[in-house]
């Protein structure tokens, strides 16, 4: 523990360095956004799409409010060596009262090759529209970001000698499950690997893999803390088998892998035309061997979607998202007479790592694999990892310029295979965002509706109501 402190107090310090006044002729001028939020509700929860899909920023308590003050500071496109940063600090009142730093990271780009970053920031991997989206199913953006440190390609990378028909893109990081879990003090390893052919034809097709871990940590069944040394890592990295002569690791990471890993591998194409761009892609997971067999197929999350070039039209994006986690490569992980069947994924939830593939009570991945938070807050893990969901969503600009975004997602919910439920729950979320500029003192102002009928999440009528100010601090040339 005193190594991570030494560790974090360090990041914190050259955050703070990175938000002194700007340091670099190339940077962009930095901004600052100032919104102030209030939720209601017809019943004692809002709808699903209010709380859900938001970076953990809000509970689904019915009624709350919510400031958050944000400043960042974007690269400049095309220079040798720039600089970012950025900082929010997020409040909210209700239920409960609470107040964070929810976002506090600086980085550099170093010719559009190389990306390095540290703190705490929000991204979302894996889906081509994700502001309409039911979110990627791994990472989604439901919950808060972790604290991580990163390094990788800022995007997409041509390799070469190839016409730059073939590019890459890839990440490791490294990060740490800050909040009170079943275990404590959980590292995360990610890292991911993708390449995309095409270069400027209309079609292009990519592929990719992500992998994410949980390792270490001191668990309330098991006297040690988990070892966290270099060999460790080589195993988690490497998804290999812990060692027999290890005393401080469960048996079962001896039989299986040592910690826990979850992956995806993600198919896809992109068509650029020259008034629209589209495409389709595939996101499966991968929980254990019999996911990297595809023994649980067709589970996954399959998209198509469609996002118009012209900003000032009544539809500017559309999607539809089918998202199946009912498989799960069958009921049974064993028969019972020692014979592996490789089934019973139970996707998010873990054996050790009881908290599961979640943080601060939200689900990290899709936010139909219903959040712990929505189940008794003592019970930390998932309830109803069995889902099938058609899910569509679309954002334009109505008369008058008003943006709007909708999403509409009808799901099945069936439990677990473990603990299924008596009967299937089926449920109707459905949201719709209004905002508009006001044209004074840079304010803009919104208002969202969002309904829930179903037996997964009850019926609710609720809504959210914004105030937004946005400004530049000055330029820094």
């Amino acid at each position: 523990m005193t190594r991570f402190f030494r560790l974090t107090d360090y990041c914190l310090l050259l955050t703070a360095y990175c938000l002194l006044p700007p340091f670099s002729s190339a940077q962009n001028a930095p901004s600052w956004e100032a919104e102030l939020t209030a939720t209601f509700s017809d019943g004692d929860r809002l709808p699903f799409w209010l709380h859900s899909d938001r970076q953990g920023r809000f509970l689904p308590d019915g009624h709350a409010g919510a400031l958050r003050l944000a400043f960042t500071a974007d690269p400049e496109p095309g220079e040798n060596l720039d600089y970012f940063y950025g900082m929010e600090l997020y409040g909210r009142t209700g239920e409960s009262d609470d107040i964070w730093l929810h976002e506090a990271y600086a980085g550099a780009v170093w010719r559009d090759l190389v990306r390095v970053q540290a703190g705490l920031w929000n991204d979302v991997t894996g889906t081509r529209v994700p502001e309409i989206s039911s979110g990627s199913l791994i990472w989604s953006g439901n919950a808060r970001p972790l604290p991580r440190i990163e390094a990788g390609t800022p995007g997409y990378v041509t390799v070469p000698y190839t016409r730059e028909r073939v590019e890459i893109k890839g990440l490791i990081a490294h990060g740490w499950f800050l909040e009170d879990r079943f275990v404590d003090n959980v590292l995360l390893h990610h890292k991911n690997a993708f390449v995309r052919l095409g270069g400027d034809f209309p079609v292009n097709i990519w592929y990719g893999l992500n992998h994410y871990a949980k390792w270490g940590g001191h668990s309330p069944v098991y006297d040690q803390p988990f070892p966290v040394d270099l060999d460790s890592y080589y195993r988690v990295f490497f998804i290999r088998a812990g060692s027999e002569e290890d005393p401080d690791i469960p048996g079962s990471w001896v039989n299986n892998k040592f910690g826990d890993h979850l992956g995806s591998r993600n198919h896809g194409v992109d068509v650029q035309l020259d008034k629209l761009s589209a495409g389709a892609f595939l996101q499966d997971v991968m929980e254990d061997l019999s996911g990297w067999r595809r023994q649980n197929f067709p589970d996954g999350l399959w998209a198509a979607w469609v996002r118009f070039h012209e900003e000032k039209r009544l539809l500017q994006a559309f999607t539809y998202e089918y998202l199946q986690t009912t498989d799960q490569s069958g009921p049974l992980h064993d028969d019972g007479e020692g014979n592996i069947l490789g089934g019973n994924d139970n996707y998010f939830n873990h054996g050790v790592y009881q908290s599961g593939w979640s943080y601060h009570g939200h689900t990290i991945g899709t936010p139909l694999v219903t959040s712990p938070l929505l189940n008794d807050p003592a019970f930390h893990r998932f309830t109803n990892n069995r889902v099938r969901a058609h899910h569509v969503g679309f954002k334009g600009l109505l008369p008058g310029d008003i943006a709007y975004r909708n999403r509409l997602t009808y799901s099945r919910n069936y439990g677990t295979h473990n603990d299924p439920f008596d009967e299937r729950r089926d449920q109707v979320s459905w949201m719709l965002e209004l905002s508009r500029e006001l044209g004074v003192f840079g304010l803009e102002a919104g208002l969202t509706l969002a309904v829930d009928r179903g037996e997964m999440y009850g019926d609710q009528v609720g809504g959210m109501v914004s105030l937004v100010r946005r400004g530049a601090v000055g330029r820094s040339r």
